[in-house]
């Protein structure tokens, strides 16, 4: 209850837009609605041990998230509404653990409370906690991991070394080796932070016992997974996930500095702002500051020299600059008025507002598309109305400066949740995915032009695979040799279609996806071969 009453505020801030995302909007295409259908398929099968996408073995992930959203609909049947709540519950654990650690760390408890507020109200990590991906629960693992090791360098004591295998085994329960990358540069590297005379070399035989608790912990799945999967299956899992990865993983086909600028927009607004960054020259000097140091440094680098870089990738480092800012923030919290260090927070909402009230005035492209000229414009004028209020409110201390900071993002993503209709309408699957279950409950087979996501799956509860089809050839075939056929394919959001040809269309993204009959089948066909 003490905990609570300290970190109401973070909490508040994770829940209030994350229940209106939840509540109100639809999964999205292909990444959310691909695993759900993997989940979804599992229960259909009860394959619990392999994951199933289209009825075939998936292997490109672990069960763990796919063994979350099943115990929610044991417990709650199958729905849709709570599976967003549990990213977000882990996201209230990632602050708990992080005002843990800053504890452990700095035994401050100012500078605790900053790194969770901190953690909640940084727009990437806002955002990620209300989807259904890996990464917001990979950082819990990640964070049980550096509080297991943080733990373990005070007394050595068995149980912590335990609670860091447990911690490794999740990480790669829920996406596989990668978790090494956030963890091994502190478990490696303690004679860089540890005080001075407290490091010896049974640090490494203890983490030893570390790490085969984790690797124990992944057997107990991979060792049935691999003996049921089938043989792709187990060399898909034993060698294509983890020794091919590893071995194709350095071919740069991203730049090395592609993080850079990521690094940059995850950090924001808080980047922002100059007191985050005023205090960063004195970390070195004491054993906590080169802790967060070596957490960031050398895994930037490794996440830089791999090949297969993606933004979200950067989502489990971002509690570690929490506390590199908040321990700054903190250090000049002496009453010191922070005067105009609002004003870049406030130029920021401004102008962004500013640019796309320019912007609705031209004609809008890509995402600004699907938003329209009245979403565009209620957005803008939402981002000035926040610039324009974080300007003109008093901030006399640091703590009023880290509140309101805070205060900001959430505004941020009311706003941009109550302007963008017109954009989730256009990622909403719920009509295709009912014609589609339609169609197969009538005994249709349902063929997909090009390789299929499993976007429809969960959505529409479907109980049989789609016929993923490469080529206008193998299309033709099959309509040949089957009565009962309907085709899926993304056609350009202009086309012209004729409506006896179709089942149902709808738009999707900037396109829209159509479900054809089988004279519209064989229409499309001719007039694809014929480019």
């Amino acid at each position: 209850m003490n905990l609570l009453k300290r970190l109401w505020f973070p909490f508040l801030i994770i829940l209030l837009p994350g229940a209106i995302f939840a509540l109100a909007l639809p999964y999205f295409p292909v990444d959310e609605t691909r695993y759900l259908s993997v989940a979804w398929e599992m229960n259909l099968h009860d394959s619990f041990i392999v994951p199933l996408q289209n009825a075939l073995p998936y292997s490109h992930k672990p069960p763990f998230l796919f063994w979350l959203f099943n115990l929610d609909w044991f417990l709650f049947g199958v729905n849709g509404v709570t599976l967003r709540f549990i990213p977000m519950l882990f996201s209230l654990l990632n602050i708990t653990l992080l005002y843990k650690i800053s504890l452990l760390l700095w035994d401050e408890e100012k500078i605790a409370r900053y790194a969770a507020i901190i953690l909640s109200s940084t727009l990437s990590y806002l955002l990620w906690s209300a989807l259904i991906m890996f990464d917001v629960i990979l950082t819990f693992w990640i964070l049980l991991a550096i509080y297991g090791l943080l733990s373990a360098s005070r007394n050595f004591a068995v149980k912590s070394w335990l609670l860091t295998g447990i911690a490794i085994g999740g990480g790669l329960l829920t996406k596989g080796p990668v978790v090494f990358v956030y963890i091994l540069p502190v478990a490696l590297l303690p004679f860089l932070w540890l005080p001075k005379g407290k490091f010896t070399a049974r640090w490494y035989a203890w983490f030893m016992l570390s790490l085969g608790t984790g690797i124990a912990v992944i057997l107990a799945w991979l060792i049935p997974a691999a003996m049921t999967g089938g043989a792709e299956y187990r060399e898909a899992i034993l060698w294509g996930q983890t020794v091919n990865r590893v071995a194709n993983s350095f071919a740069h086909q991203r730049p090395f500095w592609w993080y850079l600028p990521w690094l940059v927009a995850l950090l924001l607004p808080w980047i922002l702002l100059k007191p985050v960054w005023r205090g960063c020259s004195r970390l070195t000097r004491d054993g906590s500051g080169r802790f967060i140091i070596i957490w960031i440094a050398p895994t930037l680098v490794i996440l830089s020299l791999i090949s297969g870089k993606q933004v979200h990738y950067l989502i489990p480092l971002i509690p570690a600059f929490s506390l590199l800012m908040a321990k700054n923030m903190a250090d000049f919290d002496s009453g010191e008025k922070t005067a105009r260090w609002h004003y870049p927070l406030a130029a920021f909402y401004s102008v962004l507002g500013i640019v796309l009230l320019s912007l609705s005035f031209r004609k809008l492209g890509g995402a600004m598309e699907d938003l329209g000229v009245s979403g565009v414009r209620a957005l803008s004028f939402g981002l000035i109305a926040i610039g324009m209020t974080m300007f003109f409110l008093n901030k006399q201390s640091m703590t009023r400066l880290v509140n309101f900071t805070a205060l900001s993002s959430v505004l941020f993503f009311v706003v941009i949740l109550f302007s963008g209709n017109a954009f989730f309408d256009s990622y909403d699957l719920r009509g295709i995915s009912k014609a589609i279950k339609e169609k197969q409950d009538a005994g249709y087979k349902v063929l997909h032009y090009g390789k299929y996501h499993g976007q429809y799956q969960f959505i529409g509860r479907l109980t049989q695979p789609l016929v993923a089809l490469e080529t206008e050839e193998a299309i033709g075939e099959y309509t040949a040799n089957n009565d009962k056929v309907a085709l899926i394919t993304y056609e350009p959001r202009m086309k012209t279609i004729n409506e006896e040809d179709i089942y149902f269309q709808q738009p999707f993204r900037s396109k829209k996806v159509v479900l054809w009959n089988k004279k519209g089948i064989s229409d499309f066909v001719r007039l694809r071969e014929g480019k």
